[in-house]
């Protein structure tokens, strides 16, 4: 991988083909279709690329090492875009530039599809050889406290709650349910590829915030990007307590560079074998190249 451009196409390319073979190994059922609408054919692959670039750092072969993790990330992931937009949480009708899951599939396909990715992901991530079982039970005890984190947060999202400090809040929910996944996966691509725990420290608090800068990016894309720019339609946040009702879409900007640039701060005490992560926080948008 010569240029960061040739690692997010390698990553995407090898993410994607994997989650096919990984999905189309299991039982042709309505379930596991709608897991794989959910999941294949797009997305930005973010966190996929944190993991191994994360990974990267510490071993040269983290895309073949971190590869299972990669894709049970963003299995994960899939399982909260699939719950995030039915009716009963955002009632949101288009994701990843297609109908959502929940106008195209039956109810109880629908309902049992997050599941079925959450425990495919978990046997994604254990089933990998070239990693040894210690660090594999490590990487799925830290990949179940990021969900747990991520259903905290989705309850903040969805309640409002209006008692106390609500920026407070509100960067709270935004650790948990976007953070969290962005900082674990990159804890456990450090861990499969041997890195100490200083190290996984930095990683994870780097991701950490470069989860909350593509967060308040992603709030800014709700106000200023359309269906054919980021596969959703604006204003699903109508309504909401996000970034843009407290600092305006000008300085969620800027508070997203802020983020990125904490996230580099977390990263200086690693060498070049970093350039990959600090790219992925330097580039930070909600565009999907």
């Amino acid at each position: 991988m010569n240029t960061f451009e040739d690692f997010k196409t390698r990553v995407r390319q090898s993410v994607e083909q994997r989650l096919d073979e990984i999905l189309s190994a299991q039982d042709d059922t309505e379930v596991c279709r709608t897991a794989k609408y959910g999941v294949l054919g797009g997305g930005h692959r973010w966190r996929a690329m944190v993991a191994i670039a994360a990974g990267n750092i510490f071993d040269r072969d983290a895309v073949t090492i971190c590869m299972s993790l990669a894709c049970g990330v963003e299995m994960a992931h899939g399982a909260s875009l699939i719950l995030d937009d039915l009716p009963s949480m955002d009632d949101a009708d288009y994701r990843r530039g297609k109908p959502s899951a929940h106008i195209v599939y039956p109810a109880w396909a629908v309902h049992l599809a997050p599941m079925y990715l959450i425990n495919t992901a978990y046997r994604a991530v254990l089933d990998n050889p070239s990693v040894t079982p210690e660090r594999r039970l490590a990487g799925a005890i830290e990949m179940s406290n990021a969900a747990l984190l991520m259903i905290e947060g989705q309850e903040i999202d969805l309640s409002q709650p209006t008692s106390g400090d609500e920026q407070a809040t509100m960067l709270e929910c935004y650790r948990r349910k976007s953070g969290a996944l962005y900082a674990s996966a990159a804890r456990v691509g450090a861990t499969f590829c041997g890195a100490g725990e200083e190290d996984r420290t930095a990683v994870y608090e780097a991701c950490m915030n470069l989860g909350l800068s593509y967060q308040y990016l992603d709030d800014v894309a709700d106000v200023e990007a359309g269906l054919g720019e980021v596969g959703k339609l604006p204003g699903n946040d109508v309504g909401k307590r996000t970034a843009i009702h407290f600092f305006g879409v000008g300085d969620t900007k800027i508070q997203a560079q802020r983020y990125q640039e904490m996230a580099l701060s977390c990263l200086d005490r690693l060498g070049p074998e970093a350039e990959i992560l600090r790219n992925l926080a330097r580039h930070a948008s909600w565009s999907p190249v």
